[in-house]
């Protein structure tokens, strides 16, 4: 038989220094949320015989216009003593308080009634789900109050409170509803130095403001979630951590408080964008100026009382944040019931609660300075949910609308209602209402007819071949992937094949209209022509490839030009000389013309104008889009040119032109959980292998298409996860065998979705490594770094290009016939190993001494100096356009 048990006193407490703050309304929204997932039962006990639709109340009722009604008939709605699991924080009766009027206030809106709670109603909903609350000791009161509502009403012996995580995790279970009420602590949201439940009181206060996976592993699969967090944040200034608490190699900064808050409210609602589609709701309250709650009794009963305003930075930091959500795709609905909570500023702890460190003697003789005026008493305040019944029924609507375009497969319901999130601070509580649905995919189990010949019936197995999606059909869209899923569980691979194809794409290359293979030549050095633009006259250059800015003296790398063996490269504007003999001097004038003026920037503008230009794929591909960029953005005024911030699609846009030059993030080119642009270091790499559907949204309507996809995949093992997998059961496969995969679902993708004579495409080919100097130069120790010129060594090929994975692009790229354009890039590559910018770049994480005096081993010899090679793989692109 379950036992119960007490939470450890020691957990609860944080004592701080500013006023009021309330975890009131959000109790409640749990609540209704929860209530309206069901279609059938009783929601309340009405008061009242009038019954309303919601869109009745929404016109002539305010639900936070109202005010508090002395209530002891109905109120409280337990009694402190018979909570088995009462915080002695929030236990203000047992700490001597007398008074006990704040345990009977009503809020009663000015034109309509409220229903009064009933718990049992409410754990009938929670059946077989886990309710969890996240966050600080406010939110934690939060959650006692919660315990506290069901608790009479659950027998003893079929309930529990266990704790987890060293008391991260609190785990309070009603048995025979197979229900669970959490708290998890993570007062900061994101990952930070004060994520012990106990011993977290730091003096430097450390915050990891991208990490928040440690948490989110713990709430992720949680049915309903309630957030909040400010307080932890009253601080003029904090350390912010880029990089690992586990590793000495982090970079630490001291910023400005409202910066950090913003930057990890930031990750948080990546998070919720990721996780959630939300409607929002705010709550605000106040202090009493220059006075605390000590004594007090009663609510102000003066209508539209206001406290002093809160921080107005944070205010802000919280706005943009919502104005982001907005914006970037979120059902947002904000509703405020600010002026409620500011009535009460007699349901505080004040002196009577348990204090965690003795008072001092000052102290004592002034009470005034050491009450609590931040939690609140219970019975009390929290309790106050009913409030939000009809506010909910405000907010279903929208929801149940948006979740009946899809959640009918096969005749069962699979959306499901779902509050999510509240974050407080002084002034605002934000609470959102979310509506979730699952989505499918399909397999095609069926044998592959391209198996199929002589010796076929011998040797025939039957292997499931999954067609890839192409958001073709409603429910073919699987949960989206991102840097905070996980596997539930690994297993070998199972040996599905992507099925692609389509019978009407054209076998073989595209032909050639000549008969030069630009890609068979050399590096001729040409300081006259070369390079074709200044590093330091491109705004747009990137720190990790600015090579000269960061301490590179020897330039030579930017004055080599390729020159194939047969041909020379299309010149932009032709020369006009022409000869009839072979005399050398003519051949020179006319080589030297045609070197000289081969770029034209302005023609090549003329070639893009009302067209997008976009590059897809990883960071060796951005390098190629910032070499484009700054090919070609001189001769944009600057007033004329613009470029988006930072994101997962980048966009350089010439007005005069309308044309853009684009960026896409998309490393593994199908979905995965590494496609954020920032934050995309994982230990876990997941993909969906049979799916393009997130990436191929954003590059379908480009013009001019240049993919690459190789380095990703060269990182150890990779986790596939099915778009029809529900359950997070992920199987494993190499590097090479997961890249066939993701080029089989992109190539399904062009051989369905493109024209050859509206749409260009370019799969460019692997980016080769230098990280063996003794390839190039036997018995050598060493890599790319100290290296000045060229490999001169026709046909050179080194372990950073792989042969098999070069076997298999062909064989893909093959079958797309003219469909596809081939961007030859590597032979010509390889010899660049004096290309790379080596320790000359900005590196993201502080090195170490051991770093510092071996430079070879932080040496970047993947990726290249601009100006350099990738400007030459844009010569060539132009060639071929």
């Amino acid at each position: 038989m379950a036992t119960k048990q007490m939470m450890v006193p020691a957990t609860w407490g944080i004592r701080s220094s500013f006023h009021s703050l309330i975890a009131l309304l959000v109790a409640f929204l749990v609540i209704a949320s929860i209530y309206v997932t069901h279609n059938s039962g009783v929601l309340v006990e009405d008061r009242t015989s009038k019954s309303k639709s919601s869109g009745d109340f929404q016109s002539r009722c305010n639900l936070f216009s109202g005010k508090w009604v002395f209530d002891n008939k109905s109120y409280p709605l337990y009694k402190e003593k018979e909570c088995t699991f009462m915080s002695d924080q929030l236990a203000c009766e047992k700490f001597g308080r007398k008074d006990l009027n704040y345990q009977n206030w009503r809020w009663q809106p000015h034109q309509c009634d409220l229903p009064r709670f009933n718990a049992t109603v409410l754990l009938e909903r929670l059946r077989n789900k886990r309710l969890m609350f996240v966050g600080d000791s406010l939110n934690r009161g939060q959650w006692v109050s919660m315990v506290c509502l069901v608790d009479s009403v659950i027998p003893p012996g079929l309930q529990s409170m266990h704790q987890h995580r060293n008391g991260s995790l609190h785990v309070f279970k009603a048995i025979e509803y197979n229900a669970t009420i959490e708290f998890y602590w993570a007062p900061l949201l994101v990952e930070s130095n004060s994520d012990d439940p106990v011993y977290h009181r730091v003096d430097d206060r450390t915050v990891r403001v991208q990490g928040i996976e440690k948490h989110a592993r713990h709430w992720t699969d949680a049915d309903i979630l309630v957030f909040n967090t400010y307080l932890w944040w009253r601080r003029a200034q904090m350390t912010v951590l880029w990089g690992s608490f586990e590793r000495p190699d982090g970079i630490y900064k001291r910023v400005e408080m409202p910066r950090v808050y913003e930057m990890a409210l930031k990750t948080w609602s990546d998070w919720l964008e990721i996780k959630i589609h939300v409607c929002f709701r705010a709550v605000e309250w106040g202090g009493d100026g220059g006075q605390n709650c000590y004594n007090e009794t009663e609510p102000i009963f003066k209508e539209g009382y206001r406290g002093e305003a809160s921080c107005p930075e944070i205010m802000r930091v919280v706005e943009k944040t919502l104005d982001d959500l907005r914006t970037r795709g979120l059902n947002v609905q904000m509703i405020n019931i600010t002026q409620l909570s500011d009535y009460r500023k007699e349901g505080h702890p004040s002196i009577y609660r348990k204090q965690w460190e003795p008072l001092k003697e000052e102290q004592v003789s002034k009470p005034s300075s050491y009450a609590d005026c931040i939690h609140w008493c219970l019975p009390g305040v929290p309790d106050e949910f009913e409030m939000q019944n009809l506010a909910l029924n405000l907010l279903l609507d929208a929801c149940r609308n948006h979740v009946r375009k899809y959640v009918r497969v096969e005749g069962g319901e699979v959306g499901m209602y779902v509050l999510i999130v509240d974050f407080e601070h002084k002034n605002f509580k934000f609470t959102g209402f979310s509506c979730l649905s699952r989505r499918f995919h399909i397999y095609v189990h069926e044998e592959d007819p391209s198996n199929q010949g002589p010796n076929h019936q011998q040797h025939a197995t039957t292997v499931t071949y999954v067609k890839p999606n192409l958001g073709t059909h409603s429910n073919f869209a699987p949960v989206l992937l991102d840097r905070f899923s996980r596997c539930n569980s690994t297993s070998e691979y199972s040996g599905k094949r992507i099925r692609w194809g389509d019978s009407k794409v054209e076998r073989g290359r595209r032909k050639s209209l000549e008969s030069c293979d630009v890609f068979a030549g050399k590096w001729v050095f040409d300081s006259e022509s070369y390079p074709l633009y200044n590093e330091s006259d491109c705004p747009y250059m990137s720190d990790q490839l600015a090579c000269h800015k960061h301490g590179r003296s020897d330039l030579g790398y930017q004055h080599w030009r390729w020159q194939p063996h047969d041909c020379n490269l299309k010149s932009v504007v032709g020369c006009a000389l022409k000869h009839e003999n072979e005399d050398p001097r003519v051949l020179d004038l006319l080589i030297a013309c045609s070197l000289l003026i081969r770029w034209n920037v302005t023609e090549m503008w003329e070639k893009l104008r009302g067209k997008r230009l976009m590059f897809v794929g990883d960071s060796l591909n951005r390098g190629q889009w910032i070499s484009m960029v700054c090919l070609l953005q001189s001769v944009i005024p600057a007033d004329k040119r613009s470029m988006s911030p930072n994101a997962p699609l980048t966009i350089f846009r010439a007005e005069e032109y309308n044309a853009t030059i684009e960026f896409l993030w998309a490393p593994l080119l199908v979905d995965s959980n590494s496609d954020d642009p920032v934050n995309h270091r994982l230990d876990e790499r997941i993909m969906r292998p049979d799916s393009v559907l997130k990436h191929s949204s954003k590059w379908e309507h480009a013009d001019i298409l240049v993919f690459n996809s190789y380095l990703w995949w060269r990182q150890g093992p990779v986790k596939l996860l099915w778009s029809a997998e529900e359950n997070g059961a992920c199987e494993e496969l190499d590097g090479l065998g997961a890249m066939e995969l993701a080029m089989g679902a992109w190539a399904d993708w062009v051989a369905s979705k493109v024209d050859p004579q509206k749409k260009r495409v370019f799969f460019a080919t692997m980016s080769p490594t230098h990280l063996w100097s003794r390839e190039w130069e036997p018995g050598s120790n060493g890599n790319c770094y100290g290296e000045k010129m060229p490999i001169d060594w026709e046909g050179y090929w080194g372990s950073g290009s792989d042969m098999p994975t070069m076997r298999m692009v062909e064989k893909v790229l093959g079958r797309l016939g003219s469909k596809v354009s081939v961007l030859n890039i590597t032979q010509l590559s390889e010899y660049r190993k004096d290309g790379h910018p080596s320790i000359y770049r900005k590196f993201w994480e502080t090195l170490s001494p051991e770093q510092l005096s071996n430079p070879k081993s932080y040496s970047d010899c993947i990726h290249w100096c601009l100006p350099g090679v990738p400007d030459v793989w844009n010569e060539l692109l132009f060639h071929l356009l």
